[in-house]
């Protein structure tokens, strides 16, 4: 520690700031849980950041004044005046690395949406012991964001004590809902760090979709989700009866200080299978995506396909690829070696074909596996909707 901070500043105690936890991936890491921020760390900052538990002064931990100053600026370190312990947990990945984990709790759901690609609601719901093993094998795995979804996760039978179960985990929490439930509940006493709301368009487009009053509803709960101070995140499927209102859309989320609004291209999958009518032209769909804002996913792993970072457990418990990719699985969540076992079974997808070559791939990622093959015919071929938005021809 340079002299020039004072040798008041060198007996003060470092810990690493609130909300803030390392993380073993394809490199050292450390991750803000409440801002969804990923930041990569040499080998020695990181060794310096695991010895941060509030119980080590400045002078004895000798940080470079530059990287210090960044970290207490950033918030990733705390000065403490006192020694304050705190344990410092390191999650552990594989390569590629879990870092986005969906948790289908239940198959049931109050909605009977046209355009769901799970198509009818059942009665499946996760056994509680599975489900509270993969809180702790994700935690265990530095995962980054745990998306609780279904059905409607709001109808698992085991929902408060997967509620109770999500404090202090070192990853964001997120619920996936259609917020028609919401209304029932005392938001404060939830345990998830953001809440994603499924929202069509206006009211006319998403009452479309999602049935008669659903978008008050949902609107209704959104506006109580962020009085209570939880972050809001918006995921729109974009349809042929909500073309025209998004604009709009966008306009009335950003007033009301969403955080992030994700735009989707459905997939005749499911329940949209009998409502082809509503999948527009790729090319009418794509300019739409350049409205977007917000969160984006933390990649890093060239030469993979989409999914690389991303699994799905279905209510079942089984690993699979994605909600639509449920084919191939790693195995059951709940077997001997718990979802890390489960994760180095999945097969990984390469990218291979015709994307391979192209240009564009840097910026596009190859797309949707699944749409691309469901699309064109062939697993290694375009993703017609990612050729529309890098303007590349796909047929």
């Amino acid at each position: 520690m340079s002299s020039n901070n004072g040798d008041a500043a060198s007996k003060r105690y470092l810990g690493l700031g609130e909300g803030f936890f390392l993380k073993q991936l394809e490199e050292p890491c450390v991750y803000n849980a409440y801002d969804d921020e990923l930041y990569e760390l040499s080998p020695e900052a990181f060794a310096l950041l695991v010895r941060c538990d509030g119980t080590h002064s400045v002078a004895e931990l000798g940080p470079e004044e530059e990287f210090l100053t960044y970290c207490l600026e950033e918030g990733v370190l705390a000065a403490l005046d006192e020694p304050r312990p705190r344990t410092v947990r390191v999650g552990s990945n594989e390569e590629p690395s879990l870092r986005y984990l969906m948790m289908e709790v239940t198959d049931r759901c109050n909605l009977r949406c046209l355009h769901c690609y799970l198509g009818d609601a059942g009665s499946a719901d996760m056994e509680w012991d599975t489900a509270r093993g993969v809180l702790d094998d994700f935690d265990g795995m530095g995962g980054l964001r745990l998306m609780i979804t279904g059905g409607e996760p709001l109808l698992y039978p085991h929902f408060e004590s997967l509620n109770r179960e999500l404090a202090d985990r070192t990853y964001r929490s997120v619920l996936i809902t259609n917020g028609t439930l919401l209304d029932e509940r005392d938001l404060r006493g939830l345990n998830f760090r953001e809440i994603q709301f499924s929202i069509d368009g206006l009211e006319e487009g998403h009452d479309y979709l999602r049935g008669r009053g659903s978008y008050r509803k949902v609107m209704g709960a959104v506006e109580k989700t962020l009085a209570a101070g939880i972050d809001v995140s918006v995921a729109t499927v974009i349809h042929s009866y909500n073309l025209g209102e998004l604009p709009r859309l966008g306009e009335t989320l950003l007033a009301m200080d969403v955080a992030s609004w994700t735009l989707e291209y459905p997939v005749e999958a499911g329940r949209m299978e009998e409502h082809r009518e509503l999948v527009p032209a790729p090319e009418a769909a794509a300019p739409l995506f350049e409205m977007e804002w917000g969160w984006g996913a933390h990649e890093g792993a060239e030469g993979y396909a989409c999914g690389a970072h991303l699994a799905n457990v279905e209510p079942g418990g089984r690993l699979v690829k994605c909600g639509y990719y449920r084919g191939e699985s790693g195995g059951h969540v709940g077997a001997e070696g718990g979802l890390r076992q489960a994760w180095l079974g999945l097969p990984k997808m390469r990218m291979e074909g015709v994307c391979a070559g192209c240009d564009a791939l840097a910026e596009c990622g190859g797309g949707c596996r699944f749409r691309a093959e469901l699309m064109t015919g062939s697993a290694n071929g375009p993703d017609p909707l990612m050729c529309a938005r890098m303007g590349k021809p796909w047929r």
